[in-house]
Formats: structure tokens, sequence, C-alpha cells
């Protein structure tokens, strides 16, 4: 056993989460270890320095492992290093994005989505910790912000994979709305997937479903949509580094597709 398999053991007890159920009882209970994909097998910790190219395999490939590291591990640097790519995937997709009006969108779009998508976790973290400890779960408030971490920079790895479908559509039309609702399109698969780890994390280290979780979800998904509306243009013609008059995210869409 090579130190790296060691970690987590020689430093006094370490977490482990409770046995999977012999029965289900109840629906949710017969969900919790359909939610697991593969969690029980990968929870271990990560291999070596946690390097971004590692905590990015690791998200895509075994995210249990990122996971073992937040609530048992090398929580601060694991944590540090999912921001850091959240930011540096965000800044890549915002420079994607300003392609399609040029000037200084090419730098101030990717300073709004990275900043914009940091903040917007950054606002929904304590509901996400309050609602998570009502829903009966054992986390600190570090580990939950861990875990959050780790949702906002899987949705920007994906973002980043659709970054060339994306500029291929930038530089064929001039449509501002359809390239908007496109940009949204790909931000909601990649929501999906990043809130989807979050709630089979949190399902993992609990052994039960926290269903309230489902109106944290609607919550954080309004407060990022809300806040590309403050941002805004993200997609149009820059207008100057104050922000625009507000307007509510529904009432700016509905306008812009008209």
């Amino acid at each position: 056993m090579n130190k790296h398999e060691q970690y987590g053991q020689s430093g006094g007890p370490s977490y482990a989460p409770p046995p999977l159920p012999a029965t289900a009882a109840g629906h949710k209970a017969e969900q919790a270890p359909k939610l697991m994909n593969g969690f029980e097998e990968h929870y271990e910790a990560v291999a070596g320095t946690l390097t971004l190219g590692r905590v990015i395999e690791a998200l895509l490939k075994a995210p249990a492992r990122i996971v073992h590291e937040i609530v048992e591990g090398r929580s601060a640097r694991a944590t540090a290093m999912l921001l850091a790519v959240t930011v540096g995937c965000m800044l890549i997709y915002g420079w994607i994005m300003g392609t399609f009006s040029g000037g200084h969108q090419l730098w101030v779009v990717p300073a709004k989505t990275a900043t914009g998508l940091v903040l917007s976790a950054l606002i929904c973290l304590p509901s996400l910790y309050i609602f998570s400890c009502l829903s009966g779960a054992d986390q600190s408030f570090g580990h939950v912000a861990g875990l959050l971490a780790q949702t906002v920079a899987l949705t920007g790895i994906l973002l980043v994979g659709f970054a060339p479908v994306a500029w291929i559509f930038a530089q064929s039309t001039n449509t501002v709305a359809f390239m908007g609702f496109l940009h949204l399109l790909f931000w909601g698969v990649g929501s999906y997937f990043g809130l989807r780890l979050l709630w089979t994390a949190l399902t993992f280290l609990n052994r039960r479903v926290l269903g309230i979780l489902w109106l944290w979800n609607l919550i954080f998904i309004a407060v990022v949509l809300q806040m590309t509306t403050t941002l805004r243009p993200l997609v149009a013609k820059f207008e100057g580094f104050e922000l625009q008059e507000k307007k509510g995210f529904v009432v700016h869409w509905t306008e812009c597709m008209r």
C-alpha cells in the first residue's frame, strides 16, 4: 500500500457512509441505491497529487473520488481545484460567446460568465446547506460547499465540450435570439448533469433521497437565469460597463423573442 492509498487512514478516524439499506422500505428507499451510479465502487482517494487534469478526469469518469476528497480527504485543495476548473471553463466558453459580437465582448463576456456562475453558487450555498440539513444530511457547511463546487465545475466542463458547436453557429448566424436560446440550451444540459451529480453525491453520503433538494434546484436555476439578465448583454454588442436597467428574466426574454 503506497502513501496515496494510505491517505485518510493514518490521520485519525475518517468518515464512511452508512451501509446501504438491506431492504427497501418505501419508494424513496428503493430509489436511493439506484442513484449511486458506481459511487460505492469508486469511493476512494484520487491517486497522487490533486492536479487540474486529475480532477477533471475524475469528475468525468469517477466523480465519487472527488466526493471522497471533499468529505474525508484533501477537502480544501479539492474545492480550490474545482473552483479553478469552473473559472477556467467559463472563461473559455465566455470567449466563444463573445466571438458572436467581437470587440470588447471577447473579454467582457468571459469575465461576466465566470463571475456570474461563481456568484450564483455563493448566493445559493447557504440555502443549499439549510435544505440539506432539513432533509437529514450530516455534511458540514464546508463539505456542502465542496459538493456545490463540484456541481458547477462539471457544468463548466460540459459547456466547454459544447463550445465548438457554439462557435460554428456564432460564425454562421446573426440572430441574437437564436444564439441566446442555443447558449441557454447548452447551459441547461450542463446544469442537469451537474445538479444530478450533487443529488447523487448527497444521496450516497446519507443513504437517503433528500427530496427537498428539488426545490433548491429550482432556486439555483432561477438565480443563474436572473444573473444572465443582470449581466446582459452576453450575446449582443457591447453596451458599456454599467449594469442595464432592472428587469426580470422572463420579461427580458419575452422582449428578445418579439
